[in-house]
């Protein structure tokens, strides 16, 4: 497989949005709106995603039909902030709406490792073991894992990306923030990424790799200029406090690449939800690696 950093058309109407999956916050600052704030939600931890085999859910949920995202509330008590809550991901991202701010500098301090993945019914998820980590500012975030969705869960300007990639984090505390990067296809310019041989396409089914290694700091552009704002989980139970990081500059993906996807994943996006009283920041000035 092979990705590239697009420099060109990856802007997002002139606010460039940064899968390399193909196996596949907003925090408290001084000043904060109370639409900022962590609402009291209940803990995040208790989520599928820090599971690193197959977890059995409160009610079985889906894409489609009566299991599909506007049946989500109403399939377990536990699901409940699906239809009642009022911090729910993902947004659509307002470019001219977001607020400039001197955001915190992102430092992904990610290590290769073996690859493992598992096809777990609704995306296909990296497992990661312990030693990466996030750094926003002073806050330091270990990653546990990263999945896919295709198309985009988020939307710029009311536009899909192909693809995008959630980089799960939580803190010795228990806060979890997720880093997304959007993926456009594009075959022009492709750079060579170590990924995958093949992806896991039974629901259930796991690779590792032990003799093949790869960082997914290699699917982070290297821009970390990035908007924030608080949501939630994008799947049941949609827990909220949510610290969202979406990078402004995308990557991109061969066509190939994003076809294998989507025969296996497509269509694992939940829609947009209501902003309702949160805002969305911008960083103020370009944040590039050194």
């Amino acid at each position: 497989m092979k990705l590239k950093t697009n420099g060109g058309r990856g802007r997002l109407r002139n606010l460039s949005i940064g899968v390399g999956f193909v196996f596949l916050v907003c925090w408290p600052i001084s000043g904060a709106l109370a639409s900022d704030m962590e609402p009291n939600s209940g803990s995040p931890l208790v989520h599928h995603y820090f599971s690193k085999g197959a977890h059995k859910h409160d009610a079985e949920w889906g894409y489609t039909g009566t299991q599909g995202p506007e049946f989500w509330g109403t399939l377990s008590p536990k699901y409940h902030l699906a239809k009642d809550g009022n911090q729910q991901s993902p947004i659509d991202i307002q470019t001219k709406k977001a607020i400039a701010e001197s955001l915190p500098p992102l430092k992904f301090n990610y290590r290769k490792e073996p690859i493992s993945a598992i096809n777990n019914g609704h995306s296909i998820q990296h497992n990661e073991q312990p030693g990466s980590f996030l750094h926003v500012g002073d806050h330091r975030y270990s990653l546990e894992q990263y999945h896919v969705h295709v198309p985009s869960e988020h939307t710029i300007d009311g536009k899909h990306a192909d693809m995008e990639i959630h980089f799960v984090h939580k803190s010795s505390s228990g806060k979890v923030a997720v880093v997304a990067v959007m993926a456009y296809a594009d075959s022009k310019e492709p750079v060579d990424v170590p990924v995958y041989k093949e992806l896991p396409k039974q629901v259930g089914e796991s690779i590792v790799i032990n003799q093949a290694t790869r960082n997914p700091v290699d699917f982070i552009p290297k821009d970390h200029s990035y908007l924030r704002y608080m949501g939630s989980f994008t799947t049941p139970p949609c827990t909220e406090g949510i610290r969202w990081i979406m990078m402004k500059t995308p990557i991109s993906i061969t066509p190939a690449v994003l076809a294998k996807v989507k025969e296996i994943v497509g269509g694992n996006n939940r829609p947009v939800q209501k902003l309702n009283d949160r805002q969305v920041f911008v960083t103020s000035a370009t944040h590039k690696t050194h």
